[in-house]
């Protein structure tokens, strides 16, 4: 185990997952432009725990111009100056002395996500990419029921009402793979505890 650093126990992963959706034709704008996907899109936010096969944090929909870091602090560094933060995001969910495994895209936190960077020894660079790979496992899972795969045409009364059936379809399918993972476990446990 590596008990360097500030000795935080390593207890789930996390990530934001896309989803492509047609224009909202009533609210257009560029912050629905998902650069990964070439349209308009939304974004999801899921942790993982590490140690059992659980689903342990949701959040979203966001518009798909939304960081991966923004959405896990609860604000932009423009809104962070205007003091308008988001205290539902799920850094304010952390309990002290627990940390999570992100991608590059979670760099800008190290006090409270661990990324793959230079000067980690080869055993922890492996076991967090083990991480990192069931946590893209989880959506490509998500991504095989149709509805999240395409393009969501649903929700014709305006950019809250597409929301809130995208954001329906989404938890819906979260619910069914919780099951699934529960019955027929998604993926190993990764086992080991990091200390980090």
């Amino acid at each position: 185990d590596n008990q360097g650093g500030e000795g935080q126990d390593i207890v789930f992963s996390i990530d934001a997952c896309h989803f492509m959706v047609e224009e909202f034709a009533l609210s257009p704008s560029t912050r629905w432009y998902d650069f990964k996907k070439g349209g308009a899109g939304l974004k999801y936010e899921v942790a993982l725990s590490i140690h059992t096969n659980e689903i342990i944090w949701i959040r979203g929909p966001l518009p798909a111009s939304v960081h991966d870091i923004s959405m896990f602090r609860g604000c932009t560094a423009e809104q962070k100056k205007q003091k308008k933060i988001d205290k539902n995001a799920f850094i304010f969910h952390i309990p002290p002395g627990k940390k999570g495994v992100g991608d590059s895209g979670y760099s800008g936190e190290p006090s409270k996500i661990i990324t793959t960077r230079k000067g980690q020894s080869v055993e922890l660079k492996k076991w967090l990419g083990r991480v990192k790979s069931r946590q893209e496992t989880f959506f490509s899972r998500v991504k095989s029921f149709n509805v999240m795969k395409n393009r969501f045409r649903h929700g014709k009364r305006g950019t809250k009402d597409k929301m809130n059936r995208h954001k329906l379809c989404f938890e819906s399918v979260v619910v069914l793979l919780a099951y699934d993972i529960e019955i027929n476990p998604l993926f190993e446990e990764v086992g080991k505890r990091f200390l980090y």
